[in-house]
């Protein structure tokens, strides 16, 4: 991807980048269904590119699109020698982010639907005893108990979740993910509830770091994050 393709993206209208979103997955999964799997990630990684901004993380076309940009990486990481790991790691990021993002959004149906089609296609290429995608369900079960516990103000309860979660992420997936960022924020918001201010800094700009690296300055989540980090520097 050059600066020039950025550069061009950011500058088109509203539906403008709508259009060129749509017109990406079809490529994506015209390309997919050829067996071309290197475009095929191309276009699915361009078009959750252009959702993230225009639809959210939480619009049905952004999960679908991570949702085949997981299964086009996997696909390619079978024909790619070195570059295999970085490609299981894009599969396994993007699946989370479609799961995530799905439980918000999707019925339980649809949710439980996604994750047999991500199962399905996992196992085609890992044997059934890797634990990668139990990992990624211990992920989601260990926010969703801190989730919990900030909404009955628990939060050292919170705390103690999500250093659990981002204990398996970055293990899992490394640190520069969009959900590990995800998760950092929240650390860094129930941090800041118990007065642990300068751990809750360095974990807010641990996540602003990696909004800027993976989504850019003017994505919604990088300039929540920004507004978190300023509350600091107000009081």
């Amino acid at each position: 991807m050059t600066m020039f393709a950025y550069k061009e993206e950011s500058s088109m209208s509203t539906m403008q980048q709508i259009k060129a979103s749509r017109e990406s997955f079809r490529n994506g999964k015209k390309l997919y269904n050829q067996g071309v799997y290197e475009d095929s990630l191309a276009e699915f990684c361009r078009a959750v590119r252009l959702q993230e901004v225009v639809f959210g993380k939480y619009h049905k076309e952004t999960i679908r699109s991570y949702l085949e940009q997981g299964k086009a990486a996997l696909k390619l990481a079978g024909q790619s020698g070195s570059e295999e790991e970085d490609l299981i790691l894009t599969s396994l990021k993007s699946f989370q982010r479609a799961t995530r993002m799905a439980n918000v959004s999707f019925q339980k149906a649809l949710n439980r639907d996604m994750w047999k089609d991500i199962e399905t296609n996992w196992y085609d290429v890992h044997p059934e005893t890797d634990l990668s995608l139990g990992t990624l369900s211990e992920i989601f079960a260990l926010e969703d108990l801190g989730d919990k516990a900030i909404k009955r103000h628990q939060y050292v309860k919170a705390i103690e979740h999500y250093c659990g979660a981002l204990s398996l992420q970055d293990a899992l997936v490394g640190k520069d993910s969009l959900d590990g960022a995800d998760i950092r924020y929240k650390l860094g918001s129930a941090l800041l509830k118990t007065s642990a201010t300068p751990q809750a800094q360095e974990t807010l700009q641990l996540a602003y770091k990696c909004y800027v690296d993976q989504v850019g300055k003017d994505h919604p989540a990088t300039m929540g994050c920004v507004s978190k980090i300023k509350t600091i520097s107000a009081s």
